[in-house]
């Protein structure tokens, strides 16, 4: 996992929105072409999409229009907003109404950023870049300390290109290679040898083989096409995503967002292996319902959903008997409100023995972004350093259902939240599980323990085969220091696995671990346990350390098995 994801949760403090009020006349619009957008021309359109933004936030007109065409915007064409081109604040009834425009963002920024909406409509967008923030090409020759890549000539490049990520892919498909590189932090530097030939040089020891294909990525994290932060009633339909530096879709501490044929997808008719750098989607600390219909997500850098309650926060410190210092892992800020319910749990369990309601929560002055959190109630006496708070306030219900995610590094979904269905779904080429149910302790310190998860009537097909591998292609499983398991049942509750078809996978094709109320019923699978590497992987159902447990109506062929399968179901202990 890289170490280096910055963008989780966003820090702002709640307060009071001045809102601005939905005009009378919702009919009107601000059309770009107004300021001098022009499409389907070669001018550069940022700063007639910059002066029709301000003239929404500062007016009484709520809906931009950007009519057909193709538009070329620029990265920091908005003074005002270095790091984002068109960036909205506080203002309820926002329409962004796209008819089928296409954005062409050159350079590296974030496109549409809002903060504080309410009723937000995104409609009939595509978001695309003439240079994408990564480079494709061919090793030809590799050393321990380095290996030099021809670059295919679609992508530019001048030599001294930063290099945070890179893996590689197989030339024929296209696809990450099976078992392949997934390697983050290990470039020193790049070093043009001539026309499209890069040098990579790297800062430790690596076996990169020649003739696999290669993808160089520029940028992993930190820009989205669209951003949301404390948003509530999100709408984005008919929207896709061809290449961002970063993640597709951002929702951060958002009530009730709802995506409907939102696609991020490489290219139709490009050789691009790749679409959005990170995630296809990424929701955190949200509240309400997160809904995904009929979404594809495709050939991303990373998940193509991840749907989380936030970031754990580890006590540093109890300063009395209702206050402690508390602290992301990573540093990053989770700041929770008043009135939201944080779980305890010790990090040895993750199974929460107590919770409690914050009266008030503030950033401590300095650079370690501590978290004072002030409870309601008395602090538990067990309470110790180094447990960690929970938001369970912030645990949206899921809804997913008919979306495809294939072709991309890591998970289909990270699913982090309770009261979740995931149905009807395609998970395909997929190089980690298609679906995981997951907490962790590890690295991200990402949360929660879910309760309530279904994932029926999907399809997995050849999951779990290489990058960012884990335990099979369906899974609900916790990690604890070190990667350990969870030892008894609890940290995850009342999880059902249905009716689903597992077509072709390395390792376990369900894993499960630490579940109080688990039932396995009804599911199809062939061609699981191809490698069985990992302990427990010659099983094509594994469950370990689960209470209450129902296996039922599994559909297992010991002659339709991978080379290494040697039993369809195990459970240890077996859990009345």
């Amino acid at each position: 996992m890289p170490s280096y994801f910055q963008i989780t949760v966003v820090a702002i403090v709640s307060a009071t929105c001045a809102w601005a009020e939905v005009p009378p006349a919702a009919s009107k619009a601000v059309d770009v072409t107004q300021f001098g957008a022009r499409p389907d021309d070669d001018g550069d359109d940022t700063q007639a999409f910059v002066a029709a933004v301000d003239e929404i936030q500062s007016g009484s007109v709520r809906r931009l229009l950007i009519p057909p065409g193709r538009y070329h915007l620029t990265a920091g064409g908005n003074p005002k907003s270095p790091s984002v081109l068109f960036p909205f604040s506080k203002l309820d009834g926002l329409e962004i109404e796209g008819t089928g425009a296409e954005l062409l963002v050159s350079g590296v920024t974030g496109l549409f950023l809002f903060d504080g909406c309410r009723n937000v409509s995104v409609r009939g967008l595509s978001f695309d870049s003439p240079r994408p923030a990564f480079s494709v090409g061919m090793v030809t020759a590799s050393t321990a300390r380095y290996f030099d890549v021809a670059v295919e000539p679609e992508y530019p490049v001048v030599g001294g290109e930063a290099v945070p990520a890179f893996m590689d892919y197989d030339p024929e498909t296209r696809l990450p290679m099976p078992n392949g590189l997934d390697i983050y932090g290990g470039v020193e530097h790049t070093e043009l040898l001539g026309p499209q030939m890069l040098r990579v040089h790297l800062s430790r020891n690596l076996n990169v083989p020649v003739g696999h294909l290669m993808v160089l990525r520029h940028q992993v994290y930190g820009s989205q096409a669209l951003e949301f932060r404390r948003c509530s009633d999100v709408e984005v339909n008919d929207c896709t995503v061809y290449t961002v530096p970063g993640m597709g879709l951002v929702a951060s501490v958002c009530e009730n967002v709802t995506l409907k044929n939102f696609n991020v997808i490489k290219r139709p008719g490009s050789r691009r292996p790749m679409s959005a750098t990170a995630d296809g989607s990424h929701f955190g600390g949200c509240k309400g319902t997160v809904l995904l219909e009929d979404c594809t997500f495709e050939g991303m850098g990373d998940d193509g959903a991840n749907i989380k309650s936030g970031l754990y926060l580890s006590i540093r410190k109890r300063l009395d008997d209702h206050t402690v210092l508390a602290q992301h892992n990573l540093k990053m800020v989770d700041l929770p409100d008043p009135g939201d319910t944080l779980e305890m749990s010790h990090v040895d369990t993750l199974d929460p023995f107590a919770s409690g309601k914050v009266r008030q929560a503030v950033l401590e002055p300095g650079e370690e972004h501590l978290h004072r959190v002030t409870f309601e109630e008395a602090l538990p006496t067990d309470l110790r350093e180094g447990d960690v708070l929970g938001n369970a306030s912030r645990a949206p219900v899921l809804r997913m259902r008919r979306c495809t995610v294939r072709a991309n590094r890591a998970r289909g979904v990270l699913c982090q939240t309770r009261d979740a269905i995931i149905e009807d779904c395609v998970f395909q080429d997929c190089t980690s599980a298609g679906v995981l149910v997951l907490t962790e302790v590890v690295h991200f310190f990402e949360s929660i323990g879910t309760r309530n998860v279904v994932v029926r009537n999907n399809l997995f097909k050849n999951c779990n085969y290489g990058a960012a591998a884990a335990e099979g292609s369906l899974c609900a499983l916790a990690y604890l220091k070190d990667f350990a398991y969870p030892s008894k049942p609890g940290v995850h509750r009342d999880v059902v696995f249905a009716n689903n078809r597992i077509l072709g996978t390395n390792e376990s094709a369900i894993f499960v671990v630490g579940v109080d109320g688990l039932t396995i019923r009804d599911n199809v699978i062939e061609d699981a346990c191809r490698q069985g590497s990992r302990p427990f992987g010659s099983s094509a159902i594994r469950v370990l350390d689960c209470a209450r447990v129902e296996i039922a109506g599994n559909t297992v062929n010991p002659s339709q098995q991978g080379e290494h399968f040697s039993k369809a179901v195990m459970v240890t202990p077996s859990a009345p």
